[in-house]
């Protein structure tokens, strides 16, 4: 009787613990996804704030912005909806987050495929009218990212 008893408990902490790893799992997938959306949804709004910013302030203004995002994201001004875009890939998912901006964005500017980490984002309008529109990663070791405007 007692070997039963054993036998059925022993059981019952087997059947336990594989029922909790199986709802621990999901629950941290679920966490890291929403902390990945909040990092990106805070860096397009930084982003878009510093080009609002930088426009209200008029030619030869400069704001730089830290942004962090954990995982791989790409970053678009797009000219028809006139947003900031931020695309991150969570769990073989793509998540777009736009924030509009005030400046009239004049082209469509895209920098795919950018590594996770932490970045200085240089947002300009110089004071050289023949200056375009730009949007370019200095390179990957220096981690910085310049937003040409115009006027």
């Amino acid at each position: 009787m007692v070997e039963y008893l054993m036998i059925f408990s022993a059981a019952l902490v087997l059947l336990t613990s594989v029922t909790l790893i199986q709802m621990i799992l999901p629950s941290s997938e679920a966490a890291e996804k929403s902390l990945y959306l909040m990092q990106a949804d805070a860096a397009a709004d930084s982003i878009a704030g510093a080009i609002n910013t930088v426009y209200a302030n008029g030619q030869g203004s400069v704001r730089s912005i830290l942004v962090n995002v954990d995982c791989g994201w790409s970053l678009q001004l797009d000219n028809v909806k006139n947003v900031v875009r931020m695309m991150i890939w969570t769990s073989g998912v793509m998540e777009n987050l736009e924030k509009e901006v005030e400046y009239r964005i004049l082209y469509q500017h895209s920098l795919p495929k950018i590594a996770p980490g932490v970045y200085t984002v240089i947002v300009e309008w110089r004071n050289d009218k023949n200056s375009p529109e730009a949007m370019y990663l200095d390179s990957y070791d220096s981690k910085k990212i310049h937003l040409n405007l115009v006027g």
